[in-house]
């Protein structure tokens, strides 16, 4: 986890691209993979649906907080958002935790959404308690749904290239389709055999990006070439070993 928190405010402290791909490395190279596959699943958008109702996590941290609701109220009303009005008003002070990011996830956070609310109460509360600040506002972010930061799933895809060796052409194929955050899943990501099993997987869409470069440096304007981008839903029709 305190990787995990340390990368969200590597990458929530910049916008440069290539700090941002940097910080992606060094993670990815320290990681254990069945922590660095989770990783890679909340950075590319498959974040876990809220787990806890807002009411209840506003209830309860104005509770260990020790302050009345309309306060807390007034709080997020200023801040605009409730994981990091949630960290900001809770006591802190913790050390950061020591568990891995996979076992907070698979054992503690998803298994919340079907238990009563007695026990939701006391596992969130012992979480805040043993977490840093860093830890607290990330895993705050997880457990409301609301867990976004500046990174791309084409920089992500850079990151992991680089790691691994592999053309990012093939890490993005790798990406796609239906995949569960095993670790096994991890060392396939960046498997040096390029070969794809899963014929059924589908092609990386193409999504717009801004400009890296400056327009100096895209070459002769006459030699570009604009298409128009439609609005509809994207669909690949794939065929493959007949």
């Amino acid at each position: 986890m305190k990787l995990f928190a340390n990368l969200f405010t590597a990458l929530d402290e910049t916008t440069k691209t290539n700090a941002k791909i940097d910080a992606l490395v060094e993670y990815f190279k320290a990681a254990p993979p069945e922590d660095a596959i989770w990783t890679v699943s909340f950075l590319i958008g498959r974040k876990p649906r809220q787990i806890v109702p807002t009411r209840k996590l506003m209830q309860w941290a104005a509770e260990v907080a020790a302050i009345p609701a309309w306060l807390f109220d007034a709080c997020y009303d200023v801040v605009g958002d409730l994981a990091e009005t949630i960290t900001l008003v809770l006591p802190g002070g913790a050390s950061a935790s020591d568990r891995p990011l996979h076992v907070w996830v698979e054992q503690y956070l998803l298994p919340l959404r079907k238990k009563d609310e007695a026990i939701q109460r006391e596992a969130i509360l012992n979480a805040w308690e043993q977490m840093s600040n860093s830890q607290c506002f990330v895993w705050n972010k997880l457990i409301t749904g609301g867990f976004r930061v500046g990174v791309s799933q084409k920089l992500v895809t850079r990151a992991l290239a680089r790691c691994s060796g592999i053309a990012e052409s093939v890490i993005a194929h790798r990406l796609m389709g239906n995949w569960k955050p095993h670790k096994s899943y991890f060392a396939q990501i960046l498997s040096t055999d390029t070969r794809d099993a899963d014929i059924s997987r589908p092609y990386p869409f193409y999504l717009a990006y801004p400009l890296d470069e400056t327009f100096e440096k895209l070459g002769d304007v006459q030699q570009w070439q604009a298409e128009w981008k439609w609005d509809g839903i994207r669909a690949q029709l794939i065929k493959r070993d007949d």
